[in-house]
């Protein structure tokens, strides 16, 4: 700009100025913040914060961590139960530790959003995902489950996302758009979403336009992400010590059978067994087999289906290699429901074709479904016993051994 020319736009020459400066001033922040999370990724592994949560870099840090396996679910993974995953393997007793990422009501469709969010740094890793079965024997899961757990940031990783085909992006918007909740105060994010799920010419047109300021909306959200994950690290800095490792194969045969002793293991089967009793006592032939064809058709008909499928698409087109742990729906549970054993085998069957058809590994853990102690209430939370199967299905997948009940 000639010296007539910044005479004539004084304004504009300053503001040319101030723009360059703040967006060096940016850059060299996320490269400060990206370097300080790659330092403590391993020390955040019990951290569930929001950041971490919600957020899509600590989860990228996570996944470009060969000794860190991430590992997706629930409510299951934040209950201080003893033998969780969290904490079992915290000092790397066979050379890692899982990184858990979810919380209360964590489904499958929040969780598609979080791996979208880490994008093209999963591929080539590999990942667990912890289903709860509960949320199969519901036509429709609690919508108030999914909004809790929404990130408008993932969602527009996924949005607009490079790493995943437009056919993939084209389903996964229009179960997103099933939750107006969440699109309410997004103009932006709402209209992306409905372009790809109506797959036009003209959608694909006006997708096409929203493109750049899209991306744009999604860069100062992954910079919001880098400085919020940074305080956050900073805040727990004196507390978030990594545990020095202890090395060695872990002895899973003696494990196992010590934890079949554990003390509260009768109280378990015994608190299970009188709640099964009261309420079969409420429950004739009759009523049993007309509530197990409601639950049969629940299963059939179950929402979830279709977001573990997404989220299965969703892991093969990032390139990563999943782990699909299911835990068992066992006989004091379909007492307490008061159906027959055809409503489990209805929701294993479609399981298994699932894992089948697109290659997956599965652990359902059939065989402990007799077993009234793996879990500890009927809310698909572990026993210290059912976390230990769990945790060895969860090694020998890391090690690349065969899944063996």
């Amino acid at each position: 700009m000639n010296s007539a020319a910044r005479a004539k736009y004084p304004h504009l020459a300053s503001g040319l100025i101030a723009a360059v400066l703040a967006a060096v001033g940016v850059t060299a922040g996320v490269l400060f913040c990206e370097r300080f999370e790659a330092q403590n990724i391993h020390a955040l592994a019990t951290n569930f914060s929001l950041a971490k949560i919600q957020g899509g870099v600590l989860q990228k840090h996570a996944f470009a961590a060969p000794d860190l396996l991430v590992l997706y679910g629930s409510s299951e993974l934040e209950k201080k139960e003893p033998n969780n995953a969290n904490e079992f393997f915290r000092d790397y007793p066979s050379g890692f530790r899982v990184f858990p990422v979810g919380q209360p009501g964590t489904t499958a469709l929040a969780v598609l959003q979080k791996i979208a969010a880490a994008g093209g740094s999963v591929e080539g890793r590999k990942v667990a995902y912890s289903i709860s079965p509960g949320v199969y024997f519901a036509e429709v899961w609690g919508p108030e489950y999914y909004e809790g757990n929404f990130s408008h940031l993932q969602a527009y990783e996924l949005a607009f996302s490079n790493h995943l085909s437009w056919d993939l992006k084209s389903d996964i918007a229009r179960r997103m758009l099933d939750f107006p909740k969440t699109l309410e105060d997004d103009r932006l994010l709402e209209a992306a979403l409905q372009r790809l799920a109506g797959d036009t010419l003209g959608d694909r047109i006006l997708y096409a336009a929203m493109w750049p300021l899209g991306r744009l909306h999604t860069a100062i959200g992954r910079a919001q992400d880098h400085f919020q994950a940074a305080i956050m690290i900073d805040d727990l800095a004196e507390g978030s010590a990594e545990p020095k490792r202890r090395a060695g194969a872990l002895t899973w045969k003696g494990l196992l059978q010590r934890a079949a002793k554990f003390a509260n293991r009768a109280a378990i089967e015994t608190w299970k067994r009188e709640a099964a009793n009261r309420n079969q006592r409420q429950l004739d032939r009759r009523k049993k087999a007309t509530q197990t064809r409601r639950l049969m058709r629940k299963v059939s008909l179950a929402r979830e289906w279709v977001d573990l499928e997404l989220l299965i698409r969703t892991f093969l087109e990032l390139g990563v290699e999943p782990l699909l742990l299911s835990m068992p729906v066992e006989d004091i549970r379909l007492d307490v429901y008061g159906v027959s054993a055809e409503a489990r085998a209805a929701y294993l069957d479609r399981l298994h074709e699932l894992a089948t058809r697109y290659g997956v590994a599965l652990a359902d853990f059939r065989e402990h479904q007799h077993d009234p102690a793996f879990l500890i209430d009927f809310h698909d939370h572990l026993s210290p016993e059912g976390w230990l199967h769990y945790n060895k299905a969860i090694d020998d997948f890391y090690h690349g051994r065969p899944l063996h009940p």
